[in-house]
């Protein structure tokens, strides 16, 4: 049995309130952009992308403006 893994909406929120788009996210987690999109749409991945997408987005940091903007948009 494969384990997987599904980002809920504060996962998006993480994404956004960074200013990342999908392609820079695959880009620094080094997936795919389809990856990246099932992602943020709720799809469950393996857990060694999850774990490269989490790492991804903690590693940047979050734009102060976007956070106070993004905040219950998501």
């Amino acid at each position: 049995m494969t384990t997987r893994v599904v980002f809920d909406r504060e996962f998006l929120h993480a994404v956004r309130v960074r200013g990342l788009t999908v392609r820079e996210l695959a880009q620094r987690a080094h997936l795919s952009s389809a990856t990246v999109s099932a992602a943020l749409h709720g799809r469950p991945l393996n857990v060694r992308s999850a774990v490269l997408l989490a790492r991804a987005v903690a590693g940047c940091p979050v734009i102060k403006e976007l956070e106070q903007w993004v905040a219950g948009k998501s």
